[in-house]
């Protein structure tokens, strides 16, 4: 009986001891086959993270010179020739053909464009001027023109700390300080200036962003050029904070409130080498500028500006309905202002000859047609060239295959031919505009003399 009982005992704890060994072993392949599903997600998750980081985000190809004037990025490689290091780029691209994803493919077509990227500009030429040149019937002995009675010319110059990176051994600031000062200097003696500063109290430090920040500065106030009182207020400053952009706008249109435009031709320049860092809406005061009394002619110059910073300064000139330009050396600046000393002196001319006015007014017109019109030839011929030699090379790499290849190169040429053909027309069509403005204004000027002389 004793024997029998411990027999029943010793399999029923066997039974025991073989389910709990089975259930141990299931919960063990369970989590064994948890563990592999776990791993398996993570490594898909890392393939999907490692996706999106190689698939970048780069605007799309512009589909018109407009757009391309636009565009949001000036290329890695813009100005220069084809070269080893624009290689050695390219060779960090990941290899695309047409097992590649649509995404894929078509955001390194947008990379290679972004790299080569030039940057092209609409015609910032005075051609609205013909529109300023009204008549009033003509005195005894000449014809007299109604022009507006005072030509101002305002500066907004950014002094925050960025302004102090060196260029050729030289500070942007020391470079711009020297072309403001030979630019007023080119200025008729009837012109009235100013100098506003902004950016040059505090440090770049977050300490000093709020004193930075709520100060700009008219330093020469709206007066006549006074050689020795201006060179005192450009060396009043150096580069220092940070960069209250919004509030120098602001500020110029409270300075000017007087300066109505039906009586005052106002132009303003903006000088800047990036964004706004003190929290303002420099795009919506600018767009309030534009809306003013004030009728300004608004000329924006980025100075060596990044990405980011171009694009905030074009939505501030498009606000304004003004004219941007990124300039990459203080050559390029005393270029951009030359063109309003130019144009300064049309007006000084008006009431003494309507004949020189005229002919000075269609020449310089001409000029910066023409020279706007090679400039951006030779920089679209570039960028196509550039990119030509990239996707060429790009194929011969086995980097990408024949059809990836052909699709580049198709959507390339396509681009070119429309920007090019784009920038001929409208260079064509601001040409015959000058020309048939001077010879309405010139009949008109004719007519109103042979009226006078045979009364």
């Amino acid at each position: 009986m004793k024997r029998a009982l411990l027999l029943i005992v010793t399999i029923i704890l066997s039974a025991v001891f073989l389910i709990a060994c089975s259930s141990a072993e299931e919960n063990k392949d369970d989590k064994k086959e948890s563990d592999q599903k776990k791993s398996a997600e993570s490594v898909e998750g890392a393939e999907e993270e490692d996706s999106e980081q190689t698939v970048k985000k780069f605007p799309p190809v512009p589909k018109s010179f407009k757009e391309s004037a636009e565009y949001d990025m000036t290329g890695e490689f813009a100005g220069k020739e084809f070269s080893q290091e624009a290689k050695n780029k390219l060779n960090e691209l990941p290899d695309i053909n047409k097992d590649s994803s649509e995404e894929e493919i078509e955001a390194m077509e947008q990379e290679i464009f972004a790299l080569f990227k030039e940057n092209l500009s609409l015609p910032n030429v005075p051609i609205d001027q013909w529109e300023a040149m009204k008549f009033t019937d003509p005195n005894a002995g000449g014809v007299d023109l109604q022009v507006k009675q005072n030509y101002n010319v305002a500066i907004l110059l950014d002094s925050s700390g960025s302004m102090g990176a060196l260029e050729n051994g030289r500070t942007r600031m020391d470079l711009a300080k020297e072309a403001i000062q030979q630019f007023v200097e080119s200025l008729p003696q009837k012109a009235n200036v100013s100098l506003s500063v902004y950016g040059h109290v505090g440090t770049g430090q977050e300490k000093d962003k709020e004193k930075s920040c709520r100060k700009v500065e008219e330093v020469y106030p709206l007066s006549a050029y006074d050689p020795a009182a201006f060179t005192n207020s450009l060396n009043q400053f150096k580069p220092a904070g940070w960069t209250p952009m919004a509030k120098a706008v602001e500020q110029v249109m409270k300075d000017l409130k007087e300066k109505d435009g039906e009586m005052n031709t106002n132009i303003i320049y903006l000088v800047s080498d990036g964004i706004e860092t003190c929290g303002g809406d420099p795009v919506k005061a600018m767009e309030s500028l534009g809306a003013s009394n004030l009728k300004p002619v608004v000329n924006i110059i980025g100075y060596q500006v990044d990405n980011h910073g171009l694009s905030q300064l074009k939505e501030m000139a498009k606000a304004a309905n003004g004219q941007f330009v990124n300039v990459q050396n203080q050559q390029d600046l005393k270029f951009e202002f030359n063109r309003t000393a130019e144009m300064a002196k049309v007006w000084s001319e008006w009431h003494e000859d309507a004949d020189a006015a005229i002919n000075s007014l269609f020449n310089n017109v001409q000029s910066q047609l023409n020279e706007w019109h090679k400039t951006e030839q030779e920089k679209m011929n570039r960028e196509h060239k550039n990119l030509q030699s990239a996707v060429n090379y790009l194929n011969d790499q086995e980097k990408i295959d024949t059809d990836v290849f052909l699709r580049y190169d198709d959507h390339y040429r396509e681009y070119f031919l429309t920007v090019d053909q784009e920038a001929r027309d409208l260079f064509l069509e601001l040409d015959s505009l000058n020309r048939d403005s001077f010879l309405d204004n010139w009949d008109e000027i004719t007519d109103r003399f042979l009226e006078n002389v045979n009364k």
